[in-house]
């Protein structure tokens, strides 16, 4: 599975599925629903899925573990449909509170974990906002790479 970075308006991405964090109030979702991942039709958007999770407020017990989870969930489920790439945006930052950094960091090691036991999954691209965010998952890259 290849990992790729990419600037730009994740509304744009043709990939066969996005990763989207469930329409959710931090302090309203039950425990159990962190790590898992429900999959909707992506109407009018070029993606053919959308796969929502879970995403932790940064100062939630356990909350890179979560982080890590709702990742490696959108990863299996995507693995389930049988689907080829994956659009993720840097899920956790506003308004969950994770830093740009501290998101990178525990979504790409993640990813980088699921890429050994890929099986339709060819593609996952990182879909960053700005320079700045981009700058921040290329460095976080190269380094969890090495």
């Amino acid at each position: 599975m290849n990992i790729q970075l990419l600037r730009a308006d994740i509304n744009s991405l043709k990939v066969d599925a996005l990763v989207a964090p469930a329409d959710q109030k931090a302090h309203d979702r039950p425990a159990e629903d962190t790590g898992r991942a429900v999959v909707v039709t992506g109407g009018n958007l070029l993606a053919r899925f959308i796969i929502h999770v879970h995403v932790p407020n940064v100062t939630d017990d356990d909350a890179d573990a979560k982080l890590r989870a709702a990742t490696l969930a959108a990863l299996d489920r995507a693995e389930e449909l049988a689907i080829a790439s994956i659009g993720l945006p840097a899920i956790a930052t506003e308004p969950f509170g994770f830093s740009t950094e501290h998101c990178a960091r525990v979504m790409l090691a993640a990813t980088l974990q699921h890429r050994t036991r890929a099986r339709s999954l060819q593609r996952a691209v990182f879909c960053l906002f700005g320079a700045e965010e981009y700058a921040v998952f290329e460095r976080v890259l190269g380094e969890l790479n090495h």
